[in-house]
């Protein structure tokens, strides 16, 4: 018997399909339609871009693809952050994210090893800014960050035991917001990369 695993790109609201049978609950892949979370006004717009590849069924010890990047889609220069993480905390200390030259990290170990221009905020660090992966550099419109992860491996084994009754079902949320690059004073003044901290930090302070 095998069991099926959902993952779920999130843009705005994801949709699972489950359906039941001889007691076993079956969840299948699926990516909900990529929509561009508008997070400022005027034409600062982006949208979660992915390459991902739905393994037939889920075994004991998994590899899937799962890139994940975010375009500009909209007219202006913007920063960008990314939300990620697995619905599961349990399964996220069972699973590796593999990076773009192949290396695989646990999910701690990947937060202090991430792509070129990519940043990690803690909670503990940043509460303002905490929990998301922040791209460090202007995005111009039309164009995309680096894939923040590659891949996804998953290793249901619990005490040397490959039980397939330790597979359970999970998601892996994803999504991204922006700001403008243009400081929110009455000169207009445009951000440096350098600066991308300080832009999150004013538009958020203001938010509240």
């Amino acid at each position: 018997m095998n069991k099926r695993l959902k993952i779920t790109l999130i843009a705005v609201l994801s949709v699972l399909v489950a359906a039941t049978a001889v007691g076993v609950t079956y969840a299948y892949l699926q990516n909900t339609q990529q929509q561009p979370n508008t997070f400022k006004v005027k034409e600062d717009k982006v949208s979660v871009t992915e390459t991902f590849t739905e393994p037939t069924t889920m075994q004991i010890q998994n590899e899937f693809e799962k890139k994940v990047a975010v375009q500009n889609t909209g007219t202006s220069d913007q920063f960008v952050r990314v939300y990620l993480d697995f619905s599961d905390s349990r399964i996220r200390d069972k699973s590796k994210l593999v990076s773009s030259t192949g290396e695989e990290y646990s999910w701690n170990e990947f937060l202090t090893h991430l792509p070129d221009n990519w940043a990690y905020v803690s909670e503990s660090d940043n509460q303002t800014l905490g929990g998301y992966f922040y791209y460090t550099k202007i995005l111009k419109p039309n164009e995309k960050t680096p894939n923040l992860i590659e891949k996804v491996k998953t290793d249901f084994t619990e005490d040397g035991t490959e039980n397939i009754d330790n597979i359970n079902d999970f998601d892996i949320v994803v999504y991204t917001e922006s700001v403008q690059t243009t400081e929110i004073d009455q000169n207009g003044t445009q951000y440096t990369d350098a600066k991308w901290q300080t832009a999150w930090q004013n538009f958020l302070s203001l938010s509240q």
